[in-house]
């Protein structure tokens, strides 16, 4: 740093020569940063075209529409935020759902009905929901992968 100094302050050549680097590259970010935004707006447009023609050749309510798409894709980053956890923060993040009353959000629970359901062969749905029950609540309790491997053998 001493280097960098001139006399009492810093070395004005240098202090210029810096700041000329930095603002260069935040106009090239900026430019950069605008073309970006034009090709998002004409794909915006098409996006809202493909609404509009949802809305108008198949009675499908934007609004509706919207929120569909929305939530698709807070599900897509939700089960994207679950995968990256590791099997036994996986597993902890599943039985806190479960201990939430959120389970029916997350994979086990679709696995288990789906394979519960196959399995009975549609079976009365209040015995199913007793064995469902009884199987998630043997993946809740307890740690480690033996455990969830018990309760997915009762699953199917």
């Amino acid at each position: 740093m001493a280097a960098a100094q001139h006399g009492n302050g810093f070395d004005p050549k240098r202090t210029k020569e810096c700041v000329d680097r930095i603002e260069a590259l935040a106009a090239k970010k900026q430019s950069l940063h605008m073309t970006y935004m034009s090709e998002c707006a004409v794909i915006n447009e098409d996006i809202g075209d493909v609404y509009e023609e949802a809305k108008n050749a198949w009675h499908i309510p934007k609004k509706a529409l919207r929120t569909v798409i929305k939530a698709r894709s807070t599900e897509r980053k939700l089960e994207e935020l679950r995968n990256d956890l590791d099997l036994v923060d996986r597993e902890s993040f599943d039985q806190i759902r479960h201990a939430l009353g959120d389970l029916a959000d997350t994979p086990l629970r679709a696995a288990a009905i789906s394979d519960s359901d196959a399995d009975k062969g549609g079976k009365g749905t209040r015995q199913t929901r007793k064995e469902r029950d009884a199987a998630l609540d043997a993946v809740s309790t307890g740690n480690g992968a033996e455990k969830l491997a018990t309760g997915l053998s009762k699953l199917n």
